[in-house]
């Protein structure tokens, strides 16, 4: 299966690069209630804040 680079929701890596930053801050878990109201499916949220090599290249590294 081929991997995807870009994300074809802009509203959805503004959130991700946010909850990102907001770990580091708040915590993972209000990273990941603010994730999930902002429409990021359940997979992409563990993936983000619980696997930091498996993010994608231009997302902020906490």
């Amino acid at each position: 299966m081929m991997e995807r680079r870009t994300r074809p929701d802009r509203a959805k890596a503004v959130a991700v690069n946010a909850a990102i930053a907001m770990a580091e801050e708040k915590g993972r878990e209000a990273a990941a209630v603010f994730l999930e109201d902002a429409g990021v499916p359940l997979p992409v949220i563990a993936r983000v804040l619980s696997e930091p090599e498996k993010r994608r290249a231009e997302d902020q590294r906490i």
